[in-house]
C-alpha cells in the first residue's frame, strides 16, 4: 500500500510542476498557451485541470492511515 500511495504523489507531483510552470509563464506572456488548446477548450483551462489533478492525486497519496 506504500508503494502505491508514494507512486500518486510521484506522479501527482509530475503533472503539477511543469503544468504548473506553464500556466504562470502563459498569464505572463512568455509562453503560447494555444498549444494545450483541444476540442475548443482554452490552453488556460487545459493546464489549470493537469495541475488540479496532480495536486488531488498528490493529496490523496499522502494521506495517512
Amino acid at each position: 500500500m506504500k508503494g502505491i500511495r508514494r507512486l500518486l504523489v510521484i506522479t501527482g507531483m509530475i503533472l503539477l510542476v511543469p503544468a504548473l510552470l506553464w500556466l504562470v509563464a502563459g498569464l505572463a506572456g512568455l509562453v503560447p498557451t494555444d498549444a494545450a488548446a483541444m476540442a475548443g477548450t482554452s490552453g488556460l483551462r487545459i493546464l489549470g485541470s493537469v495541475a488540479v489533478a496532480g495536486c488531488l492525486l498528490a493529496a490523496i497519496g499522502s494521506w495517512d492511515d
